[in-house]
């Protein structure tokens, strides 16, 4: 039995429920929480309750992983892009190993002496991607499933340790990207995409596990993208007299692309791609510049419905 549990002693692995576990390359963090919904039944004539019964219940999971030229955790999940395993997806299954306390300090995680846990008919719940100028590009993924195994069979590979670098800031492919107009031309220190799925669960009779989890259509889809103020905000905002068709006042629908490349022609491919169509924008907000010597921006946030593209 381990003392303690730190990052090289654990490891991460997905894939599909009908083919073979791929471990995350460039994981950063894993979690594994378990709801259980109750109901409650009481009677006349007594102030006890009568019964407490579980409804229904589930696990999630969220893991993170630096973008690194590796195949994303969604990319694991559905081995595809786009909506067409939201729209059907196959359940996934997710495993979770940590080794035995004999291993600290070992240069990677060792096979044996693992105990961990293993869910199983796992949705995509949600999905967050982040690309800062001060840090690593992130993928942020969660999962709802039905079923935690435990035990010592279930191990996991450790990481190969591959000669692909994290994605960092210089790596964003301003020519092969398409920003919306409102931030054309200005310092771009952030951008962050994200959709929640709102899976549902379905029942039927004569069985208490779900029988599908379907993604609640139409979900939203953000995106949202700061800059560092030159000036004030210099967007302008004409809410008076606005025709259908629009004197340029109101924003128009657009389609976001967010390209990251190997610029510097290390080994490995990045080659991430994030699609975000018929965004339009809608928050703005400028904050900072305060006494406290802190640089102004402006923060832009587009919204749109079931238009998410993810490859890579």
């Amino acid at each position: 039995m381990a003392n303690r549990v730190y990052y090289s002693s654990q490891g991460v692995a997905v894939g599909l429920t009908t083919g073979t576990y791929s471990t995350v390359e460039g994981g950063q963090s894993v979690g594994i929480s378990a709801n259980f919904s109750l109901e409650q039944a009481f009677q006349m004539g007594r102030v006890a309750i009568y019964d407490n019964i579980m409804t229904d219940g589930e696990v999630t999971i969220t893991c993170s992983k630096i973008l690194d030229g590796n195949d994303t955790i969604y990319k694991l999940a559905t081995e595809a892009a786009g909506l067409s395993p939201i729209v059907n997806q196959s359940e996934t299954k997710f495993k979770v190993r940590v080794a035995s306390n004999t291993n600290e300090g070992a240069s990677e995680l060792d096979a044996a002496n693992q105990l961990g846990s293993e869910v199983t008919g796992c949705f995509l719940s949600s999905v967050a991607y982040t690309i800062p100028s001060d840090g690593f590009a992130t993928e942020e993924i969660s999962f709802v499933g039905d079923n935690k195994a435990v035990g010592a069979s279930k191990s996991v590979a450790a990481p190969t340790g591959s000669t692909t670098r994290a994605t960092y800031r210089q790596m964003f492919d301003q020519a092969g990207s398409s920003l919306p107009i409102e931030v054309s031309g200005l310092n771009v220190t952030n951008v962050s995409i994200n959709a929640d799925f709102g899976r549902e669960a379905m029942f039927k009779l004569g069985q208490f596990r779900p029988f599908h989890r379907y993604a609640n259509f139409p979900f939203e889809v953000g995106c949202e993208i700061t800059v560092s103020n030159v000036s004030t905000d210099q967007s302008t905002i004409n809410l008076g007299g606005v025709t259908a068709t629009s004197d340029g006042s109101l924003p128009a629908k657009q389609n976001i692309i967010i390209k990251l490349t190997d610029a510097e022609g290390f080994a490995g491919s990045h080659g991430y791609e994030f699609q975000v169509n018929g965004a339009r924008l809608n928050t703005l907000s400028q904050d900072g510049g305060d006494t406290g010597g802190g640089n102004a921006t402006t923060t832009l946030g587009y919204q749109t419905f079931n238009e998410l593209s993810i490859s890579g």
